[in-house]
């Protein structure tokens, strides 16, 4: 099973330009709102400030230029948390406050109500099209998740209409089995929490076994040879060294580019889940195969 597990993670990382590609057009389409959104809500800040204080030379250019700078001085050997600091309403605060009192020099204590107010209006503005990024960003990864789940599917466990809906009715009723029971555990005997957490690492193995075997194995192979404590064991274990080797690929990756490796990181991660999902139906199915070819 270990050998199986392994060859079926392997053999799906072609896919992986499939996430990559869908997040990066999820970005793309996030970025073509948030450029104009941003110039949009400078522009405006620009013009209600020139309202102000009409006698004020107040350059769109030139407030661009020192938004820049600002952007320029944040620490982007670390562009995560650069990132992180750049989308905050409080950074996006000072910098704004800080370049207007730059500019207006004693207007902006005689403007300066007004002005909060207008910055304020900025940040919304900004704070509207950031969100609008990430909901693309976000789109873009649950788009890639689904394709490359049923590019993988096909390779390592395929599966009919009738035996997708049995897959959802056996995961429907096995999760809310094992919630209610452990519910009723935690809510007679407290301390019963840890034990249902180490009670359903195994379980959710158990389950997994058993569905494919009712899918795939049901009446081929014998049920004892299918699902036992040692086929459990196998398929988790099979699925840690997965979900290991999916870490390990981040961090090399992560080490050589911060923001590459997030992306890489993800498409990882995201084949290891989808494999690890489908090992159990992958290893009855070469069983019943095996079974009949004999």
């Amino acid at each position: 099973m270990i050998k199986q597990g392994l060859k079926n993670y392997f053999v799906s990382l072609k896919y992986i330009f499939t996430p990559l590609g869908t997040m990066f057009l999820g970005m793309m389409l996030g970025f073509s709102v948030l450029l104009p959104g941003v110039i949009a809500a400078v522009h405006t800040l620009v013009v209600g400030v020139k309202e102000l204080a009409g006698h004020v030379n107040l350059d769109f250019g030139l407030m661009f230029d020192y938004i820049w700078e600002a952007v320029q001085s944040l620490d982007w050997n670390d562009p995560i948390a650069a990132f992180e600091t750049m989308i905050s309403s409080q950074w996006l605060n000072d910098v704004m406050t800080r370049i207007l009192q730059t500019i207006l020099g004693t207007d902006f204590e005689t403007f300066q109500t007004y002005i909060v107010e207008l910055v304020a209006g900025f940040i919304g503005q900004v704070a509207a099209c950031v969100l609008v990024f990430f909901v693309f960003w976000i789109l873009g990864f649950i788009a890639g998740f689904f394709i490359i789940k049923f590019q993988i599917r096909r390779t390592v466990a395929r599966r009919s209409l009738w035996k997708l809906i049995l897959a959802y009715f056996i995961n429907a009723l096995t999760t809310t089995a094992l919630v209610v029971v452990c519910a009723i555990l935690f809510g007679k005997w407290k301390p019963s929490i840890y034990l249902s957490v180490i009670v359903s690492f195994f379980l959710v193995g158990t389950t997994e076994m058993l569905q494919a075997y009712l899918l795939y194995g049901c009446k081929k192979i014998s049920f004892i040879s299918a699902v036992n404590p040692a086929t459990v064991g196998l398929y988790m274990l099979t699925n840690a060294l997965i979900f290991l080797i999916s870490i390990a690929f981040t961090l090399i990756a992560l080490l050589i580019n911060t923001v590459l490796g997030v992306f890489i990181g993800l498409a990882f991660v995201v084949i290891a889940f989808i494999v690890i999902g489908l090992n159990a139906e992958s290893y009855i199915q070469a069983r019943v195969s095996a079974l009949s070819d004999n």
